[in-house]
């Protein structure tokens, strides 16, 4: 029966992965999987054999479930056009993955953060917080511009600057006598970052500081630890802590 056939239980298990929603504690059956996946070396090469034919990362598997990322060239990528389907903007887009680093840095201030046991839940944040990061990265992007406008750098490097330079032209775009329209507008962009990412099961709503703030979830935790690798995050942490672009 398929119930008992292990090339089926591998793509059930892949299955459940794929809902970030689902959790083990909720749900028999795949809570039955991920102890087969623990317990069993053969079952755990198969899924894994599985998973990368799909072209799937497992990067964690336990009692939070089967945590997936895709490779990049992956069709279960997520595409930046798929964040905000309602717009084509390629600066939409940039401004919205500038957000999302700030988001991470905002989490993951300090280098040493990224090597906690992700089962440590790391503190909530506010929109006011992550804006607040995102205008300190600007600032920053700001200062090594005026040091070198035409910095040599990276493909990486440049793709922060030139999102800066967006976020920075409609700032200029938006500004009132009284800030107050610019800064609703960037306060606005950063929370549909983050109730994204809430869709996504990444962070939940709770109360923080008498207002709504954003827990994150194991899975983003181990989502950025993965991420913390990647060119443009390390190019970000650079930044924050005024090594420049180089």
């Amino acid at each position: 029966m398929a119930e008992n056939n292990d090339a089926f239980l591998a793509g059930r298990l892949i299955q459940w992965g794929l809902d970030p929603r689902a959790r083990p504690a909720q749900e028999a059956e795949y809570q039955r999987l991920v102890e087969r996946y623990m317990d069993r070396e053969e079952f755990r090469g198969l899924v894994r054999e599985v998973s990368y034919g799909l072209g799937l990362l497992i990067l964690d598997v336990g009692e939070h479930g089967l945590i997936l990322a895709p490779a990049e060239e992956s069709l279960f990528a997520f595409r930046p056009a798929q964040f905000r389907p309602a717009s084509a903007s390629t600066d939409d887009r940039l401004v919205d993955g500038l957000i999302q680093l700030a988001i991470a840095a905002t989490i993951f201030p300090r280098d040493r953060d990224l090597d906690e046991d992700s089962s440590i839940a790391r503190p909530a944040t506010t929109v006011e917080e992550v804006e607040e990061t995102l205008r300190t990265i600007c600032q920053r992007l700001e200062e090594e511009s005026r040091g070198n406008p035409d910095p040599s750098a990276s493909d990486e490097d440049m793709g922060l600057y030139e999102a800066w330079r967006v976020f920075k032209r409609r700032l200029r775009a938006m500004e009132t006598r009284d800030d107050r329209k610019a800064q609703r507008t960037t306060l606005r962009a950063v929370e549909y970052g983050l109730e994204r990412l809430r869709e996504f099961a990444c962070f939940t709503k709770v109360q923080h500081k008498d207002e709504v703030g954003f827990q994150p979830t194991y899975r983003y935790q181990v989502l950025v630890k993965q991420m913390a690798a990647t060119a443009a995050f390390q190019a970000l942490q650079r930044i924050m802590k005024g090594d420049g672009l180089a």
